[in-house]
């Protein structure tokens, strides 16, 4: 009669192995960074991009995407947040878009913005259109601007968007590559 596999009979190192994958069996499914999306955030961004080209939502659909507000004389957070965006796209190739969308489009037009994705990464897509334009994706996205003095303030917030273009989790400016590639990854794995 065959032995029965028992703790006493299995080698240490499997004993090791089981012992340290149990607490992440227990534990469930990994936790989301970011928050869930508010109600009514997100929707058709009907722009140009950094080469002068009609840019709809329908050219990233398919991967997910991050979204980004801002501007390119913008010296506080739109730095620390494109620089993150680089570390996603370095680390996800083309398996996701990063969109940087202009709250400044009387200076920030497609010539601007191509030369300044292009210093950054040539993957991020810059977009710009009418100031009618912007101010419809900034209230369909609900981002916070305001004059003070002669300086724009702008929320800082990544979003994140699914394969169909829906706006899944928002995420502050300094939130780190690592937790955006683990979402991304998450979303991907869900849609597949």
């Amino acid at each position: 009669m065959p032995h029965a596999i028992t703790p006493s009979r299995l080698p240490r190192r499997a004993c090791l192995a089981w012992l340290a994958a149990a607490p992440l069996a227990l534990a469930g499914p990994l936790a989301w960074h970011g928050r869930e999306t508010p109600p009514g955030i997100g929707g058709a961004l009907d722009l140009v991009d950094h080469d002068g080209t009609r840019f709809a939502l329908s050219r990233v659909a398919g991967r997910p995407a991050l979204v980004f507000f801002g501007f390119t004389h913008c010296g506080t957070t739109c730095p620390i947040a494109l620089a993150t965006a680089r570390e996603v796209l370095h680390t996800l190739a083309a398996s996701a878009a990063v969109l940087f969308v202009t709250l400044d489009p009387l200076n920030d037009g497609p010539e601007q913005l191509r030369t300044f994705v292009q210093r950054l990464d040539p993957r991020i897509v810059g977009l710009t259109g009418s100031p009618q334009q912007i101010e419809r994706a900034v209230d369909a996205y609900g981002v916070g601007l305001r004059m003070r003095g002669v300086a724009l303030e702008h929320s800082s917030m990544f979003y994140l968007l699914d394969a169909a273009s829906r706006v899944r989790r928002v995420y502050p400016h300094d939130t780190p590559a690592a937790a955006l590639v683990a979402d991304i990854r998450r979303l991907r794995t869900q849609a597949a």
